[in-house]
């Protein structure tokens, strides 16, 4: 189904199990690779469809509902109660009425009918309360217990090895230290300083964090049309393990691998995949290098266990050329300057 014509349906637009493609039962799990999918397809930096922005933004919207455990239930029970069902009754002779005087209540069961509707307010608050407080922490007690994933990260300096640490900067840009949704953010986030290129020479486009779910922070620089560089974090290892590209004949172990770019015709190349040790300090890394349609993309992408946070530079168009050519040809060079500005951000103050 093409984008645009799902963007324009009312049902997908207001539901967003619609719009996650996802069923009303899905559990947690099946609503992150529903969100994961459509992102590498609907993103602004990987569609240039006009519509893939807006499209991008009803995602966002839905992922952020189903995935908070308590948002979830709310909506759920607003949908149970929005859909009323239709009931049919069969024709009934017709009866004369009987007019019947009711005899005004007495003082005692006016006072048993007001007990009875505290009791039914108090326990309407009661249920409530129970569903969009008590079942979402047990869920995600339960959750942690068994998949690590799942554990809060505490907002805490690393404590790995020395050496491995990114440290801080005076120098961050004031955009980047005022932001609430980063500040705020539950994992560590790391920016590019002031003086890094090629961030420093980019415009800040817009700042992004979302702490529920699938928690997720990026800092977008440049011209989106003409070419820029994003930073992003994610909470967990599943970004960076489903992140790296995919070749038929490229083994787990191996250091490069090259292929084409899907939809790419017969011909060179179009896609680099560098693994080589040590392309991000000690932490597991892969860069990739993309030559097709559109211009050329470099990306990096590492997780540094110390704070369970899987990281991606990603680098369009006019941006990406400073690092490598026009054609993918083996540029191991060009891999690690790409690889080295990842050494050189600093965690948020």
């Amino acid at each position: 189904m093409a984008a645009g014509a799902v963007a324009t349906a009312p049902a997908a637009v207001t539901d967003p199990y619609r719009i996650l493609q996802v069923a009303p039962n899905a559990d947690l799990e099946a609503i992150h690779a529903a969100y994961r999918r459509l992102a590498r397809r609907y993103h602004p930096d990987l569609n240039q469809q006009p519509e893939a922005a807006e499209r991008m933004r009803a995602i966002n919207a839905a992922y952020g509902l189903l995935s908070d455990p308590a948002r979830r239930a709310a909506y759920d029970a607003q949908r149970f109660f929005r859909r009323s069902p239709l009931v049919t009754y069969a024709p009934q002779p017709q009866r004369r009425s009987v007019v019947t005087v009711a005899s005004p209540p007495t003082p005692l069961q006016r006072r048993v009918d007001r007990i009875v509707a505290v009791i039914g307010v108090v326990l309407l608050v009661a249920i409530g309360f129970y569903t969009v407080s008590v079942i979402p922490y047990a869920e995600r007690q339960f959750q942690a217990q068994v998949d690590p994933r799942y554990a809060p990260v505490p907002r805490t300096a690393p404590t790995g090895p020395p050496g491995a640490d990114h440290g801080t900067s005076a120098t961050v840009p004031e955009r980047l230290l005022s932001d609430g949704g980063l500040k705020d953010f539950p994992g560590n986030v790391l920016v590019a300083p002031s003086n890094l290129e090629p961030f420093a020479s980019l415009p800040i486009l817009r700042l992004d964090a979302e702490r529920r779910g699938i928690a997720r922070y990026a800092v977008y620089y440049g011209d989106l049309t003409n070419g820029g560089a994003t930073i992003s974090g994610l909470v967990g290892r599943d970004a960076f393990d489903g992140g790296a590209p995919r070749f038929a004949d490229c083994r787990a172990e191996a250091e490069y691998c090259a292929g084409p770019v899907a939809g790419q015709p017969p011909g060179p190349p179009g896609l680099e995949l560098f693994r080589a040790p040590q392309l991000v300090l000690n932490s597991p890394a892969f860069v990739s290098h993309r030559v097709c349609c559109n211009g050329v993309f470099w990306s990096v992408s590492w997780y540094e266990p110390r704070t369970n946070m899987s990281y991606t530079i990603d680098l369009s168009r006019s941006v990406a050329v400073r690092y490598g050519s026009l054609t993918a040809t083996g540029d191991v060079a060009a891999a690690r300057s790409v690889a080295a500005l990842a050494g050189q951000l600093v965690r948020l103050p």
